[in-house]
């Protein structure tokens, strides 16, 4: 039997509602999602040259598919489905490894992303560090020591700033294939169902399904009280009773629902300093215009 691979990719950005995304794609009968969100098989090269010091060195290795033979097997329950992805976030980033690869082995498959204010996108992704313990630095203090943590291979969630430089990236894909959706974050907030329903229609499957968008999945900030996050989502033994429990109860979907819901009740927002944020806005000043220009949408509202 020919094995069955993707006919479409969400190759990003990271901390822009891609796990959201993925989630209401996932529900839709007539569209396949690999169980593994992101393989990161069309940018394995990077991975594999991962440090051993990166404090998430397990976690990716773990949830990736470093050969084609791992990736095959990540679609051999497709069945009927009319649409099928996968979401590596990191497939933006990386673009000069990552479209070649797309290109040698899924052909012109069509390309869906989704963009964030860089600023927020950066300090988003910094809480999530923050909150799973994988990071102890201040904000500020991580994008000082960025530049050394790219060269000593660390995985690109610490790319708080570099990840932000959307323009050459979505131009590569943009100038590479010849079907690529671009959405914004905004518009994924305040529009949910219609772009939801977009995609939809882009995918070619039925539009007028309505995915349930009642849970907020990987929200980024920090736990109201820590002891609760490290029993129930830190502490390995309880949390893999209580997973195990709950798996058998209801599901993984409904048990994945019921973990993001905890999470976020016990969650709260930091916040930027201004002048952290006065340095991030000049620092992408130029980008911003130009991708403005390139995707044709007002981007004034990143430059606030």
């Amino acid at each position: 039997m020919e094995a069955k691979l993707p006919n479409f990719l969400l190759v990003g950005t990271a901390k822009s509602g891609t796990t959201s995304l993925y989630h209401y794609l996932k529900q839709h009968p007539e569209v396949y999602m690999s169980e593994m969100k992101e393989p990161r098989f069309f940018a394995s090269s990077i991975f594999k040259k991962l440090n051993h010091n990166d404090p998430r060195y397990e976690i990716v290795l773990k949830s990736a598919a470093f050969t084609l033979e791992d990736y095959i097997k990540l679609f051999e329950n497709v069945r009927k489905e009319r649409a099928i992805g996968e979401a590596t976030v990191i497939y933006l980033y990386f673009y000069k490894i990552a479209i070649h690869e797309i290109k040698k082995y899924l052909g012109d498959v069509k390309i869906i992303i989704i963009l964030r204010n860089p600023i927020d996108r950066a300090f988003s992704a910094y809480t999530y560090l923050l909150r799973d313990r994988f990071e102890t630095l201040s904000f500020e203090k991580c994008l000082e020591t960025e530049k050394e943590r790219i060269r000593a291979n660390w995985s690109p969630t610490y790319f708080l700033k570099d990840l932000g430089f959307y323009y050459k990236q979505v131009k590569a894909y943009i100038e590479n294939f010849s079907q690529v959706r671009i959405y914004l974050y905004d518009d994924l907030k305040k529009y949910s169902l219609d772009l939801i329903k977009n995609v939809y229609e882009f995918l070619e499957v039925d539009h007028s399904f309505v995915p349930d968008m009642s849970i907020k999945y990987n929200t980024s900030s920090i736990p109201r009280i820590r002891i609760l996050q490290e029993l129930l989502f830190e502490y390995k033994p309880l949390k893999k009773t209580l997973r195990t429990l709950f798996l058998n109860a209801v599901g993984k979907e409904k048990t994945e629902k019921l973990i993001n819901y905890f999470k976020d009740k016990n969650s709260k927002k930091i916040n930027m300093e201004p002048k952290t944020r006065r340095y991030l806005v000049e620092l992408y000043r130029d980008d911003i215009l130009m991708l403005q220009s390139l995707i044709k949408r007002d981007l004034s509202d990143w430059l606030k």
